[in-house]
């Protein structure tokens, strides 16, 4: 039996062929992998997804983009759409999350890997109810053990996290520290600056109340 060769992917057949490899690829796929597939180099591949990139961001008339989470490039909906979307999925809509919620995702990204010890030291109050609710939203993930008594687990953000916020790695993040912004309109603009982008996938409500809350106030709104 005949083994069967390597394909041949030609420069005019290279866009064609990344953007249907992007189209199935469900959660992404890396620069390296279609490399492999195609026997191209990866910098020839990177250069042609740059340019997919910048082709789909500037068509007024395509309701899809592709943006890139650390090494992984994923094809998804335009945030310009979203409110068509919502509608559409309105029924299986997520629950929204509360300012609690967000607080906490913004804690765990600026600190990560953390421990929940390590959140509810910034936060003041418990917050495993709200990890376990970012989690299930897909927004954070562990990240294996702390080497410490108890092995307790650590906590970072995902690729979902990049993907919807429009950023491509945690390091695209303002480095100055959460609690330095004076209002939720300060990070909400640093994100933008740091993603390239006015439009966001997501729009961040009430990360940091302008004023610090008690903790009394915290731990009501952690039940609700």
């Amino acid at each position: 039996m005949d083994e069967e060769k390597d394909i041949i992917v030609t420069a005019e057949e290279l866009p064609a062929a990344i953007e249907a490899m992007l189209f199935v690829s469900g959660d992404g796929i890396t620069a390296q992998e279609m490399s492999e597939i195609t026997n191209v180099p990866v910098k020839d591949i990177e250069a042609v997804l740059t340019d997919l990139m910048n082709r789909f961001e500037q068509n007024p008339w395509s309701g899809i983009t592709i943006r890139k989470a650390d090494d992984t490039y994923s094809m998804m909906t335009k945030p310009s759409v979203k409110k068509v979307l919502d509608q559409m999925f309105a029924p299986r809509n997520s629950v929204p999350l509360s300012s609690a919620s967000y607080e906490t995702l913004a804690v765990i990204a600026y600190n990560q890997p953390c421990t929940r010890a390590a959140v509810e030291t910034v936060r003041g109050v418990s917050s495993d109810s709200i990890i376990s609710r970012l989690l299930d939203r897909g927004w954070i993930e562990e990240a294996g053990t702390l080497d410490a008594p108890g092995r307790p687990a650590l906590f970072r953000t995902s690729k979902q996290f990049l993907t919807e916020f429009g950023i491509s790695s945690a390091d695209e993040l303002p480095s100055m520290e959460l609690m330095s912004y004076q209002t939720i309109r300060d990070l909400e603009d640093s994100l933008r600056q740091a993603a390239g982008t006015k439009d966001k996938q997501i729009t961040i409500d009430n990360i940091i109340a302008t004023n610090v809350e008690a903790p009394e106030e915290k731990e009501q709104q952690d039940k609700e």
